[in-house]
């Protein structure tokens, strides 16, 4: 029941906004942080950047592979 209404859920605006909150993190966070010298924050921010990509699009294929 969770997965059928996350499939729901989850279709390809979901999909882009969480690849555009990635990408945010990285291309705007990451050297913002960088140039303020907060290397813990930096590290963080690209983890979760990255996180954020990989963790999104492999959401997405899986919930699409998905057959109840």
């Amino acid at each position: 029941m969770f997965l059928m209404k996350l499939k729901d859920i989850y279709n390809i605006y979901m999909l882009a906004l969480v690849l555009f909150i990635g990408l945010f993190l990285l291309l705007r966070d990451v050297p913002l942080l960088r140039k303020k010298k907060l290397k813990r924050d930096m590290k963080i921010a690209k983890f979760l950047g990255y996180a954020y990509i990989i963790g999104g699009i492999t959401l997405f294929v899986a919930l699409k592979l998905y057959r109840p």
